[in-house]
């Protein structure tokens, strides 16, 4: 099992940081990420859909119902589309900081400090 619970925590704690960066200048209406929004929920939400709509697929095929295997798909890819749209609103908001003027460049050779146990590299 995925475990995307960090999601809203991020969430919370990137809208702080990009407010404290942005200053007056940013407006939750550009905003995908909000306070009183569950990146997790959505997503969670889309999966459970996802799977019920998988299983409607399946049951239709079974049963030879090329209508509900299509009603099926369709369902499938909506709720995948929801998945998929939440992580890119939430790139596009990422997206936001890196557009924000910053005096110092980012170091091409940059790595995160080991004290950090970050397993990728």
């Amino acid at each position: 099992m995925i475990n995307i619970d960090s999601l809203d925590e991020f969430s919370r704690e990137y809208l702080v940081f990009l407010k404290k960066q942005e200053g007056n200048e940013l407006r939750d209406e550009n905003l995908y990420l909000a306070d009183d929004y569950s990146l997790v929920d959505s997503i969670q939400r889309d999966v459970k859909n996802i799977n019920l709509s998988v299983e409607l697929f399946i049951k239709a095929k079974n049963s030879n119902d090329e209508l509900a295997m299509r009603a099926a798909l369709l369902h499938i890819r909506s709720f995948m589309m929801g998945v998929s749209g939440a992580f890119y609103q939430a790139v596009e908001d990422i997206d936001i900081y890196f557009k924000i003027p910053n005096e110092k460049p980012f170091p091409e050779d940059y790595k995160v400090p080991e004290h950090y146990n970050y397993p990728i590299k």
